[in-house]
């Protein structure tokens, strides 16, 4: 009598793209046919911001997350269908945290609205108006050959109309959560100037993307940039 081999078990990386991707292509392209500006994330408010790092007890591989310190960087805040605050939606930020020196490079994060279960971390969630909350990077960087995610807490939920200090934290897959930093925002006003926030691009120091990942973020992308393709830049510090 034959046995059957057990079907394998999808890596946790291959997983988790799988989950996002799906989400994320459906409201990239169903964005893209609504309006011909940006898809996703069109209306923005852009601010200097703070990091400071108090690394956790445990190393998630990352320098930049590992080592204590302050850090200037760039901000910015929007809804991804762009509908909010007035109707719900599904939060956005984006974090460049800027070189300190010539030989240093700038690293981007972008973060959205999600649950922080060990699944419900790669699923977005549209937030009601008036309400913040959790954001995650949704889709994982290796560190140290293990899946990296970073996640964005605001303090105040209720801030209004968007809260100003946030505390960051890290997990490697579907682990536990590790606070590492805080973050400090000086929301002046500004008017919206969006840039290209790359985290392909612009990576974590010490970390890499999977290829599954970087094949997934790429056509969305690649859709914002034909769409509209003379984006503002940010405020230089």
């Amino acid at each position: 009598m034959r046995v059957r081999p057990g079907r394998p078990r999808p890596t946790l990386p291959a997983a988790a793209v799988a989950i996002a991707g799906r989400g994320l292509g459906l409201l990239s392209w169903a964005a893209a046919l609504l309006r011909r500006s940006k898809p996703l994330h069109p209306v923005g408010v852009v601010a200097g911001a703070v990091l400071t790092v108090d690394p956790a007890p445990v190393a998630s591989g990352s320098p930049l997350l590992d080592r204590p310190g302050g850090r200037r960087c760039l901000v910015r805040a929007s809804y991804a269908v762009g509908t909010g605050p007035e109707h719900t939606d599904i939060e956005g930020f984006a974090l460049r945290v800027l070189p300190v020196d010539a030989d240093d490079a700038r690293s981007d994060l972008l973060f959205a609205s999600t649950g922080v279960g060990r699944w419900t971390r790669h699923l977005l969630v549209p937030r009601r108006p008036g309400r913040h909350g959790a954001q995650t990077t949704l889709l994982p960087v290796r560190a140290a050959g293990r899946p990296l995610l970073v996640r964005l807490d605001p303090v105040d939920r209720l801030t209004q109309p968007w809260p100003a200090r946030y505390v960051l934290s890290w997990s490697h897959g579907q682990g536990t959560w590790h606070r590492f930093a805080t973050l400090a925002v000086a929301w002046d006003g500004v008017d919206d100037a969006p840039d290209r926030f790359d985290p392909v691009a612009n990576p974590l120091p010490g970390t890499t993307q999977y290829a599954a990942v970087a094949r997934l973020r790429e056509p969305a992308y690649r859709s914002a940039r034909l769409a509209r393709p003379s984006a503002g830049r940010l405020p230089r510090a």
